[in-house]
């Protein structure tokens, strides 16, 4: 897989401000109070949980929830080599221009990734080195956690996407319209936990699946390195893949 740091150069388009609009397709503004107050109740159900392992989250979340988290695996960019928690394009993506609001419905940030053209195929992989100091706490996710995440994105487009501990995958297919073929590999679809299981284009959708049910043994991961996360969007030129609140947590 070609490691491409493009991403590094374009991290102010990838994870840019929202807008200050108050816009229901980009998040609900009432998910996180306005006054800011940290108490349990004035957050979302899924910043009520305990030892959160974050890999996507704005700053301004993340720090209503700093005391509870056990791990902060957000992706750090860098010259190659330098970072301990890489985000890798593999190939055909590019940064693209979020818009709106964030899941928790502040303006913040968020992943947004366009297929370019030409691509043949894309994908990334968030990395995570064992040099890193989340690299042991890690493995201590075992089945008593939730791995949550939240999509947007257009009408009867599709992605793959995947946790992983090198191997084996916990595939599934995000979106609506199909399930990710990836040379014969199917992802299944998997229907988010909002709108009462029904994808809603154009606004957040949440998503969440219990790792006991994923298959998956984080305390197995050895060697250097691994990608934890990935994703895959085809290569047709503008698909748009956008992601936030990413991470792994007890309820």
């Amino acid at each position: 897989m070609k490691k491409v740091f493009m991403l590094l150069a374009s991290l102010a388009v990838v994870f840019a401000m929202a807008s200050c609009g108050k816009d229901n397709k980009g998040g609900d503004d009432s998910l996180i109070d306005d006054k800011g107050g940290n108490a349990e109740e004035n957050l979302h159900a899924s910043l009520q949980g305990s030892d959160y392992y974050v890999l996507l989250m704005d700053g301004e979340t993340f720090g209503k929830i700093e005391k509870k988290v056990k791990a902060d695996i957000r992706f750090q960019d860098g010259a190659d080599g330098a970072a301990t928690r890489p985000l890798y394009i593999w190939n055909g993506y590019a940064g693209a221009t979020t818009e709106g609001l964030n899941f928790y419905g502040v303006a913040g940030e968020y992943m947004s990734l366009a297929v370019t053209a030409n691509a043949g195929w894309s994908g990334f992989g968030q990395n995570l080195k064992n040099t890193d100091p989340s690299w042991d706490k890690v493995k201590e996710i075992n089945g008593d956690y939730y791995f949550h995440f939240c999509y947007k994105g257009v009408a009867n487009v599709f992605h793959a996407f995947y946790v992983t501990v090198g191997e084996p995958a916990y595939r599934m297919t995000i979106g609506n319209g199909g399930e990710f073929n990836d040379n014969g590999t199917i992802f299944p679809a998997i229907n988010p936990i909002s709108n009462n299981g029904k994808f809603v284009a154009n606004e957040w959708n949440e998503y969440e699946v219990k790792v006991s049910d994923m298959g998956l043994d984080f305390s197995s991961i050895s060697g250097n390195d691994f990608n934890i996360l990935c994703g895959l969007s085809g290569g047709v030129e503008g698909t748009t893949i956008n992601l936030d609140a990413i991470f792994f947590y007890k309820k």
